[in-house]
C-alpha cells in the first residue's frame, strides 16, 4: 500500500476541490478581487486564547519530540489515471530534469549541511511542535519573521487550527514549542536545541481559514503567526529573522527549508533539516464545481506553485525565500503524495490582505508597508525640443519589503516621456506606468525619466507610488517637481 505523506495540489486531473465557504459575517470574495479580502473590507484575523509559554517548554521533552508525528493533512487524490500510471515504470515525485537542488533526491530535496547554526536560513528555520485538536503530538516547520516585538514565528494556518473528525467546529492547537535549527540526530541537548525551546503565547490565523478538510486547507488563508515567550533576549535577537515580502505571487526562484517527515522514514522522519530549490509560478484555483470554467482554472493570486519540490508532511509552514536573499514570500501549504509523477507543491503568499491582517493584531507596533516617493529634476530651464532627466526615488521604511511595486510618472501637458530607466515601464505619451521588482527597507530604488519639452511653459512632473492599507501615512506616496522650459 502506497504511503500517503502529503496532500494533493490544488490543480487535480478529473477532480477538483470546493473553495471554503465564507466565514460568518464576512462577505464572499468577488471574482477578480484580490485574494483574502472583499470589496467591503480587508480580511480580519482570529486569535487563540492566551497560552503559557513555560508550560509548552516543559511539555516538549526530547521523548515527546521523538514521538511527535507530522501534522495530518487530508488524504491525497491520485492525479493520474490507471492507464497513464501503467506506462510509468518508476513514478517519481520530481523528474530528474526538474531537480534544481544540488544532490537532490527523487522528491527534489537534499539534506542541509550540519551544524544548522552555520547559515542564516537553517538557523532561522526550525521545527514547530504542538498538540493538535485531537490531543495528539504533531509537528510542522516554521521560521522567525521580522517584527517590532522580535517574538513572531510564521507557519501555516493548518498547523495552529483544525476541525477534528466528527466535529462541526474548529479548535486551536495548544502547547506550541518552536525549536530553531532543530537537529533530531544530535546526541546531546545543546546540539539538538542549539537556541533552546521557545513556548508559544498566542496564535493568529485569517478569519477566512475554517480548517475544513478538502477546502481551505490549501487556500489563500493558510497562513498563521505565533508569538513566543521571551527568554533573556528575544527570539529575533537570538537567531535572526526573515524579512516579510508583501506579494501576491509571481515568478521567482526560491529556496525552502524544513522538516518533512513520517516516523521511521529516513531522511523523512522529521529529524533532518532538508532544503529544495524551485522556480515558482502562480498556482491555480481550487473548485469542485460540476463544470470547470476558464475562471476556475485561471492562475490564482495569493498562492505560489513549484514543480521542482515536493511537499511532505512536517514541511507544512516551511519558509519560501527568494533565492540569495532573506525575503520571505510564502509558507508551504500543500502538495502531492510521495511517488506520484510530476510532483509539485504550493505555498501561501504573504499578501497585504492576509499577512497584513495577522500582523496588525500580532505586532501592532510594527510598520509593514510605508512606501514613499521623492522627485528631483533639472536645475536649469530646458530648451523646447530638448530633453531633461527627472528622478523618482522610491523608498520603504519599516519591517517589510514589497514585491512588484507600481509607480506612475506623469509629465506636464506639452511634454512627453521618451524613456524610463530603473524599472519595467509602459510609456504612452506623457505617462509611464512602471513596476519595480522589489523595494527593501533602507535600499531606495531610483527611476530616471527623460522628459522632452514642448513649446509650452512646462509644469509639474508627478510620481505616484502605490502601497497597501498597511501604510500608516500615504501623504508621501505622491511627489512633484517642476520642469522649467526656456521661452
Amino acid at each position: 500500500m502506497r504511503r500517503t505523506l502529503v496532500t494533493t495540489l490544488a490543480a487535480l486531473a478529473g477532480a477538483t476541490l470546493a473553495p471554503p465557504a465564507p466565514a460568518a459575517g464576512r462577505p464572499p470574495v468577488q471574482p477578480g478581487a484580490a485574494p483574502g479580502h472583499s470589496a467591503a473590507r480587508p480580511l480580519d484575523a482570529d486569535s487563540s486564547p492566551i497560552m503559557r509559554p513555560k508550560r509548552a517548554v516543559r511539555y516538549w521533552t526530547p521523548d515527546r519530540q521523538d514521538a511527535a508525528g507530522p501534522a495530518h493533512l487530508p488524504r491525497a487524490v491520485p492525479q493520474f489515471s490507471p492507464v497513464a500510471s501503467a506506462r510509468i515504470a518508476r513514478p517519481l515525485s520530481v523528474p530528474t530534469a526538474k531537480r534544481l537542488t544540488p544532490g537532490a533526491d527523487d522528491n527534489g530535496y537534499a539534506r542541509v549541511e550540519r551544524p544548522y547554526t552555520g547559515r542564516d536560513q537553517s538557523r532561522v528555520t526550525g521545527r514547530l511542535f504542538f498538540v493538535n485538536s485531537l490531543g495528539q503530538g504533531d509537528s510542522c516547520s516554521a521560521s522567525v519573521v521580522r517584527s517590532a516585538s522580535g517574538l513572531l514565528v510564521v507557519t501555516a494556518a493548518h498547523c495552529v487550527y483544525s476541525v477534528p473528525p466528527g466535529s462541526a467546529a474548529g479548535r486551536w492547537h495548544t502547547n506550541f514549542a518552536f525549536v530553531p535549527a532543530y537537529d533530531g540526530r544530535a546526541d546531546d541537548a545543546r546540539r539538538r536545541e542549539p537556541y533552546g525551546r521557545w513556548g508559544g503565547r498566542q496564535a493568529w490565523k485569517p478569519d477566512g481559514y475554517t480548517g475544513v478538510s478538502g477546502g481551505d486547507w490549501n487556500s489563500v488563508y493558510d497562513l498563521a503567526l505565533i508569538e513566543v515567550g521571551r527568554h533573556k533576549r528575544t527570539l529575533q535577537d537570538a537567531v535572526g529573522a526573515f524579512t516579510p515580502m508583501l506579494n501576491r505571487g509571481g515568478r521567482h526562484v526560491i529556496t525552502t527549508t524544513g522538516y518533512p517527515g513520517l516516523l521511521g522514514m529516513t531522511p523523512y522522519d522529521g529529524r533532518d533539516q532538508l532544503w529544495c530549490v524551485g522556480r515558482t509560478h502562480q498556482a491555480h484555483s481550487v473548485t469542485l464545481a460540476p463544470i470547470v470554467t476558464a475562471a476556475a482554472q485561471a492562475p490564482q493570486p495569493g498562492r505560489l506553485e513549484t514543480d521542482n519540490c515536493h511537499l511532505h508532511k512536517g514541511h507544512s509552514g516551511g519558509p519560501w525565500l527568494v533565492r540569495g536573499t532573506g525575503d520571505l514570500i510564502g509558507v508551504l501549504s500543500a502538495g502531492k503524495d510521495d511517488g506520484e509523477p510530476e510532483g509539485n507543491s504550493v505555498a501561501t503568499t504573504l499578501s497585504p490582505e492576509s499577512y497584513g491582517a495577522l500582523v496588525r493584531q500580532a505586532d501592532p507596533d510594527g510598520v509593514y508597508d510605508a512606501l514613499s516617493v521623492k522627485m528631483s529634476g533639472p536645475d536649469q530651464p530646458v530648451r523646447p525640443g530638448r530633453s531633461a532627466a527627472v528622478t523618482a526615488t522610491v523608498a520603504a521604511r519599516g519591517l517589510a519589503s514589497s514585491n512588484r511595486v507600481p509607480v506612475t510618472l506623469i509629465a506636464p501637458p506639452g511634454t512627453s516621456l521618451s524613456g524610463v530607466d530603473g524599472a519595467r515601464c509602459h510609456l504612452a505619451g506623457r505617462r509611464a506606468d512602471c513596476t519595480i521588482g522589489a523595494v527593501h527597507p533602507g535600499t531606495p530604488v531610483r527611476l530616471t525619466a527623460r522628459v522632452k519639452a514642448g513649446s509650452g511653459r512646462g509644469g509639474p512632473v508627478e510620481a505616484r507610488v502605490t502601497s497597501s492599507f498597511l501604510d500608516p501615512a500615504q501623504r508621501d506616496n505622491t511627489s512633484t517637481v517642476r520642469l522649467p522650459v526656456r521661452r
